[in-house]
């Protein structure tokens, strides 16, 4: 009987001594994994800084705010902001006990390689123990990537243990020499009880003293396949301006409005469970709620921060599973839809995946069409317009243009990309289509010049050796194409002017399309030399009218003939508009040029392939032997394609 005590007691002492390392070391990983999360947060923001920052000095300034912010932050001993070749840019403090100017770049291989951060430990004089864990976290910016150092105090850890300590295996002991059964009892609840509560505060947000985001996706999951609920809604949240507060009135003033929002969250039920996902990112799943409802208590969250913060706002997005089994991927997409459109707006609102449908006359049916479009791998239809020399009558490119399956719901192309913006996915559909025509290029034998558009949204972000290697698969060089962009291309953000040079260097002609259809057109110019001057179809048809229209072609032309290039007339789809075009004025400063050009229905219908360089149009031989007698005595010039 004594032995078979003795085994028993033995083995549990083993199973608690195994439990313990076992729950401590889970702790720990808990920690660290929300310390990077918070980091990586952190490093969002400096990213943020870095691009939207023109100004060095302001931005040094958001900078070294943010750094000093992170440095007071509770554990850190050191932070640091480097560049690839182990340079100190921005640092927490003077004398932190940190690295010095320049650190070993070596250190900093493993996260350039991979752009993951990294966690090192640092071990206590003696080798007794963790002094300190240093993080290492990729900075995307614009000269390149930056890596942050925050040194962590191992204390930040070791606290969140200190429960798990040696008295508890000392009470383990003692438990055994009393009775088996109360070491069972109360040592193995005692432990899983702890070790509960270590989960519940690694999974909360420390800020808000709302969950966080990782048990966010299991809670959202568990809702909607909850049996008791016959609807649920799903709202995403951002606070309106929040970088501009952070940017203004500092950090803490910051912290304070994201509890100030979190405390509002209180006049929800008792069922809806709010989430802070990171940053001004929350989340609330409201169970039994549909979008009415929950739009109804959103109102009654924003009443609440108004009381606590007068003038801080939200926009919010909403979606629910009303009437259809929606997979956890499916809602949150409707719901950052619905939030996206609320922002487009002009934020301080509520949007619902409901009334964007009914609202905007655009159909559920079609928002799901447009996202599995550009998700899924199902092959898109391309057309080829011709452009012609309209001097010589010859075809000199064709311009690329989209064309959706047979039977969509969507109207066009057109109504595709504006819903997209509206969905926030139109650099996605913006790629899927530059992959069709390239696609159809490749499987035919191509001459003469592609004109590629390429949506605004895509600009910043504009991966050039991508593309360069798409080309290459269909046989063309970036000296076959010319990168088409709209005047309303939103080119006073730096990177999509960065990128048009770039794409210049690298051999692509670059085109302005829609010249006339706004006011940007001049600014446009400003910013980038485009090789290609596309008017927009509606200045063409009033050129017989409109000064303004006239003064439009005048501008174009002028400026290629400083700069040099074309001028091509969009939307000809009557005589009477070339006519126009080529009046003796008009048509003398087209001698003067490489060349005028010209595009639309009446010089030959988008089709699916493109025409072949030696083709004769009859309307173009007609105004050709019009225009020589009208300026017999002018030298044509040679025309550079």
């Amino acid at each position: 009987m004594i032995r078979w005590v003795f085994a028993v007691s033995a083995a549990m002492l083993v199973a608690g001594l195994i439990e313990y390392g076992v729950a401590r070391q889970h702790i720990i990983d808990r920690g660290l994994e929300d310390s990077r999360r918070n980091y990586e947060a952190v490093a969002g923001r400096l990213e943020n800084i870095l691009e939207e920052e023109t100004d060095p000095l302001q931005r040094e300034q958001s900078l070294v705010a943010e750094v000093r912010h992170l440095q007071h932050s509770q554990g850190t001993v050191y932070v640091g902001l480097f560049d690839a070749a182990g340079t100190l840019i921005v640092r927490g403090a003077e004398g932190d006990g940190g690295a010095s100017d320049h650190a070993d770049a070596s250190r900093f291989s493993e996260v350039l390689s991979t752009g993951e951060t990294t966690v090192e430990t640092e071990a206590e004089t003696g080798g007794k123990g963790i002094a300190r864990y240093e993080f290492l976290v990729p900075v995307s910016a614009p000269e390149g990537t930056l890596i942050l150092e925050i040194d962590q105090h191992a204390d930040i850890i070791s606290e969140l243990i200190g429960d798990l300590g040696p008295h508890k295996i000392l009470g383990l002991f003692t438990a055994i020499l009393f009775a088996i059964p109360l070491s069972y009892v109360f040592g193995g609840r005692s432990l899983q009880r702890h070790q509960m509560r270590m989960q519940q505060e690694a999974d909360g947000d420390p800020l808000t003293g709302l969950a966080g985001r990782r048990p966010f996706q299991p809670s959202l999951e568990a809702t909607l396949t909850d049996t008791r609920y016959e609807v649920m809604t799903l709202a995403l949240i951002d606070i309106d301006g929040f970088k501009q507060i952070n940017d203004r009135l500092g950090h803490s003033h910051g912290d304070r409005v994201l509890r100030a929002l979190a405390d509002s969250f209180r006049v929800l039920r008792a069922a809806d469970t709010p989430f802070r996902l990171g940053g001004d990112e929350f989340a609330v799943i409201l169970p039994g709620s549909d979008e009415d409802r929950a739009d109804e208590a959103l109102n009654r969250v924003r009443v609440a921060l108004a009381k606590r913060f007068p003038g801080v706002t939200f926009s919010a997005g909403i979606a629910s599973s009303a009437g259809e089994p929606l997979a956890l991927s499916e809602l949150w997409e409707r719901s950052d839809a619905a939030l996206y459109e609320a922002k487009r707006l002009g934020r301080r609102r509520s949007v619902s995946f409901k009334s964007m449908a009914e609202g905007h006359t655009v159909s559920a049916e079609k928002i799901d069409e447009l996202t599995a479009l550009v998700s899924s791998n199902a092959p898109l239809n391309v057309a080829f317009q011709p452009i012609w020399d309209l001097r010589r009558g010859v075809v000199l490119a064709h311009e690329a243009l989209l064309r959706l399956p047979a039977g969509a719901r969507i109207n066009g192309p057109q109504e595709a990309f504006e819903l997209a913006e509206r969905l926030g996915i139109a650099e996605e559909l913006d790629a899927r289509a530059r992959s069709a025509v390239l696609a159809s290029v490749g499987g035919q034998q191509w001459e003469g010049l592609l004109f590629l558009n390429l949506h605004p949204d895509s600009l910043p972000s504009f991966d050039l050796d991508y593309l360069v290697s798409e080309l290459a698969a269909a046989g063309l060089e970036p000296e076959d194409v010319v990168l088409e962009v709209t005047e309303q291309a939103g080119l006073n953000h730096p990177d999509s002017v960065r990128t048009l040079r770039h794409a210049q260097d690298r051999g692509f002609r670059l085109a302005l399309d829609d010249m006339g259809k706004s006011n940007a057109g001049l600014h446009a110019l400003r910013l980038v030399r485009f090789d290609i001057i596309k008017i927009d179809g509606d200045v063409i048809s009033r050129l017989d009218s409109d000064p303004s229209a006239v003064a439009t072609v005048a501008a174009g032309v002028t400026y290629v003939q400083q700069a040099g290039g074309w001028i091509i007339a969009e939307g000809i789809e009557e005589p009477a508009m070339l006519t126009m075009l080529l009046q003796p004025g008009l048509a003398r400063a087209a001698l003067e040029q490489p060349v005028i050009a010209g595009q639309g229905y009446l010089l030959g219908r988008p089709s699916e392939g493109p025409v072949g360089l030696d083709t004769q149009l009859a309307v173009l031989d007609q105004f050709s032997l019009g225009l020589v007698h009208d300026l017999r005595g002018i030298d044509e010039q040679p025309r550079i394609p």
